[in-house]
């Protein structure tokens, strides 16, 4: 595998229906790739910080008690340790950043 590339018949899946992409010696790359509207997702906290964008769909990301709707163009962050849901609402495509990275 080139240290610099990962081709897409190289992305590993996670077991929330993830794709695991590139990985930095400080950060990782993930792909959700039309996750389906669902009810909320089982709230977790997590030792990384999360930096996501939206590429296509809607969801609310509730956080801090507050629910923050994120649609196409929107970026988000969810800080490490807090703790965090999300709730799909359309068809969703979503780019995320984990940082440090996490273990696959």
């Amino acid at each position: 595998m080139n240290p610099y590339k990962v081709s897409q018949s190289d992305t590993t899946h996670g077991p929330d229906g993830e794709h695991h992409l590139v990985t930095g010696q400080h950060a990782r790359m993930r792909l959700w790739h039309r996750e389906e509207p669902n009810a909320d997702k089982p709230q977790s906290t997590n030792p990384y910080e999360t930096l996501g964008y939206v590429i296509e769909g809607r969801a609310d990301l509730i956080i801090d008690g507050q629910t923050i709707p994120l649609q196409p163009g929107d970026s988000y962050r969810v800080p490490a340790g807090t703790p965090h849901t999300y709730r799909i609402t359309q068809t969703l495509t979503a780019v995320e950043v984990t940082t440090p990275g996490r273990d696959q």
